[in-house]
């Protein structure tokens, strides 16, 4: 017989799955191919104040979902769910737009650990958006592009 704990978690794992399999494998936001260390995201993130709205607000609102429904759930590279944070879709949209005003300003070269970290850092998010100092954010998320 199976326990609860472990009927628990084959839920979750076929969940997670399928939130996998959402974009074929790949990064919600950049279309990257997803490695192991693959997060769920949420776009509307669960401490945004429209969770906290009664149901017909949050109907009012267009939020005909909840939190953790698949259509707010997404599959991220981590680099991305973490320099995402808190922000939802149109607010890390705004973020990354700045991106490359922000690479610019990077020292050069540098002897301080902690601003060498923050440019391998900001590198690979950057890299796994296409930017560069010269070549802002396009503008568009992967899953907006699916279906067009």
């Amino acid at each position: 017989m199976i326990s609860p704990s472990d009927m628990g978690r084959a839920i979750a794992r076929q969940i997670r799955n399928a939130i996998y399999d959402k974009y074929g494998g790949r990064c919600g936001y950049t279309g990257k191919p997803l490695d192991d260390t693959w997060q769920v995201d949420h776009k509307t993130p669960k401490c945004h104040p429209v969770w906290f709205q009664p149901e017909e607000t949050k109907q009012r609102m267009g939020f005909n979902y909840s939190c953790n429904d698949a259509e707010n759930l997404i599959p991220t590279l981590a680099i991305v769910n973490h320099y995402k944070r808190e922000l939802d879709v149109e607010g890390f949209r705004r973020y990354l737009s700045k991106l490359h005003i922000r690479l610019s300003k990077l020292p050069k070269k540098t002897k301080v650990p902690r601003t060498e970290k923050r440019k391998q850092y900001m590198a690979k998010v950057s890299e796994a958006f296409g930017i560069t100092p010269d070549k802002p954010f396009s503008g568009i998320f992967y899953f907006e592009t699916i279906g067009k």
